[in-house]
This record gives C-alpha cells, sequence and structure tokens, in this order.
C-alpha cells in the first residue's frame, strides 16, 4: 500500500506517526469502511492529525496526540462482527486497539490511557489532556465524515492511499 502526503502536512507530525503509517499490520485498516464514507485508515488518520493540530494550540503533547489518535481504532477486523467476548463493539474496541497497539509499537501510559478512553462517555472518563483532545477530535471526525465532508489530511488530497 502507498501513502501519498502532500508538503503541506507538517514534518513534525510526520516524524511523530512514521513508525505507525509503515506498519503492514496497522495499514490494513484501510481494508474496512468506517462511518460509511471513508475507511478505518483514513478515520485514524484524521483523527491523529487533528488530535495534533488541538493539542499544538493547547500546549498539551503533541505527539502523544498524534500517535493516540493515529491507534485508537487500531482493529484490524469487522466491527460488524461479533466481539470475542460478547460485549458491544463500542466498548470492546478501544481495549482491542490498546492491546494491538502495545503489541507492536512502543506506545506510552499516557498514550494507551487515551485509546481505552477516547469512546467517553460511553467508556471510562478520559485522565489526561490528549486523552480529552482524541476523544473529542474521534467525535469531530466521525460526526464530519457520516456526513461525507472531507476534513483535514483528506481535503485537497493531503494524504491519498492508494491500495497495491
Amino acid at each position: 500500500m502507498d501513502i501519498k502526503v502532500s508538503e503541506e502536512v507538517s514534518p513534525a507530525y510526520l516524524g511523530a506517526v512514521e513508525d505507525i503509517l509503515t506498519n503492514e499490520e496497522f495499514l490494513r485498516l484501510n481494508l474496512y469502511s468506517h462511518h460509511q464514507w471513508t475507511t478505518r485508515l483514513m478515520h485514524s488518520i484524521n483523527v491523529s492529525y487533528l488530535s495534533w493540530m488541538i493539542a499544538k494550540k493547547l500546549g498539551a503533547d503533541e505527539r502523544t496526540a498524534a500517535r493516540a489518535g493515529l491507534l485508537h481504532d487500531f482493529c484490524p477486523y469487522d466491527f460488524n462482527e461479533k466481539t470475542p467476548t460478547g460485549e458491544h463493539q463500542a466498548f470492546y474496541h478501544p481495549k482491542a486497539a490498546a492491546e494491538n497497539s502495545l503489541q507492536n509499537f512502543d506506545i506510552s501510559e499516557r498514550e494507551v490511557s487515551a485509546i481505552l478512553t477516547h469512546m467517553f462517555p460511553l467508556g471510562p472518563i478520559p485522565k489526561n489532556k490528549e486523552a480529552w483532545i482524541i476523544s473529542f477530535a474521534d467525535k469531530a471526525c466521525a460526526m464530519t465524515e457520516g456526513c461525507h465532508i472531507a476534513i483535514a489530511l483528506a481535503r485537497r488530497n493531503r494524504v491519498v492511499v492508494t491500495p497495491v
């Protein structure tokens, strides 16, 4: 899979997430539709970039926000299938994403916490600034994606994902 990133995307952002965006297992998220009009990969990239921008404006940890935003839905399986625990997907997938992230990447406790709490108020309350940012960014992106509005990196083809 090839990800083309325009020069408009900050090198600082790319530096924070490059190891994730080149990971084959993570890139499998492109196989799964998400919020009707996008893929889970593009949704995750949107959440990550928006989280990074908000963290930068608010003086939060930009790297943590970018990485946790990218990994918050790191679940390479069909969300329409029954979960192994029988839990509703809204409650199960943050735990699965955190587990997959820990298995594939060197991530911090703050990143794990943000991934686990991104479904607030359906899940636990966010415990740090970055977690609150990701919870908000996820909802903002989901709403705009659901309405088929191109945002953040998808707008003007700042990031284009093409299957190999």
